[in-house]
């Protein structure tokens, strides 16, 4: 009985196919910012500017966040995240995660706001795997700029992502890697908001997703800008929001057709099947007796 058992194992484990390989990675990066002003009432008598105050109340700091978690089919299984925090008008802060499963990886950093940047990098591993799922991203809030009456701000950085899904042949796996930067301006005089402006960026790569799916290699660069008109006799409060998202993922689908087993395979599979039928004769003679 217990060479029948350990034959039904052996066949089991033959007839399950290895999970394929894949890589999964989705790259992305903030820089070079800078701004420009523009004069509304030229007759007024104000000279444009944009200064930097204290608030009284809250101020901005940065958030990142890593995240890397591997499941399913895979031995051992892993879940792991950070998430760090700054304190007031902290901008510098990073996070990482290495391990065999993948990477993931965020970073703000900038002593002021033409040096800021903002990093962020997922990728999974080449190795054999179930599912994995890889997540970093990276946001500051700027709350310490004052803009004067009568005047337009536009902020502008450059926005730099690239997405790629790398699903080999037959493989069982469903791949997506994809980012997103989102960016918003709000504008506030005596704590009431008057206007704003916001950006939305994605990038998005995948590979055995969906019939229609995106192409499996994606990137984009681009000058992006924020504007704000304040148009009050007072000055405003400005409160700047810039995030950056990363995201891999690669799944193991055991319902989508098995792949052709290599010759190699099909011998083990057959001496498998071997041991069965001989242990079911032996014990077929052993209770005819």
């Amino acid at each position: 009985m217990n060479k029948f058992a350990v034959g039904v194992v052996i066949a089991a484990t033959l007839a399950s196919p290895l999970l394929a390989q894949a890589q999964v990675r989705a790259d992305a990066s903030l820089s070079n910012f800078s701004y420009t002003l523009v004069d509304l009432l030229p007759d007024d008598g104000i000279v444009p500017s944009l200064t930097i105050v204290v608030p009284a109340d809250y101020a901005g700091a940065s958030q990142i966040s890593a995240y890397l978690r591997q499941y399913g089919d895979t031995v051992p299984s892993l879940d792991d995240k950070r998430t760090q925090y700054t304190t007031r008008y902290n901008r510098d802060i990073n996070a990482r995660l290495d391990t065999a499963a993948g990477k993931s990886g965020a970073s703000v950093t900038g002593t002021d706001f033409a040096s800021l940047q903002f990093r962020t990098t997922v990728s999974t591993t080449s190795s054999v795997a179930g599912t994995r799922q890889t997540y970093a991203s990276a946001s500051a809030n700027i709350v310490e700029f004052v803009l004067s009456p009568g005047t337009q701000v536009s902020f502008f950085a450059d926005f730099n992502g690239s997405a790629s899904a790398a699903k080999p042949a037959s493989s069982l796996f469903r791949e997506d890697a994809q980012i997103d930067g989102s960016f918003s301006l709000v504008g506030y005089v005596q704590d009431q908001v008057i206007g704003g402006d916001s950006k939305t960026i994605r990038v998005k790569a995948a590979n055995g997703y969906y019939d229609a799916s995106p192409p499996p290699i994606a990137s984009s660069s681009e000058r992006f800008s924020l504007t704000f008109d304040n148009n009050s006799a007072l000055s405003s409060n400005l409160n700047l929001k810039f995030s950056l998202t990363s995201s891999a993922d690669s799944q193991y689908y055991s319902m989508l057709p098995l792949p052709v087993p290599e010759p190699a395979t099909t011998a083990m599979l057959l001496a498998g099947l071997g041991l069965v039928a001989g242990a079911a004769r032996r014990r077929r003679k052993v209770q005819g007796n």
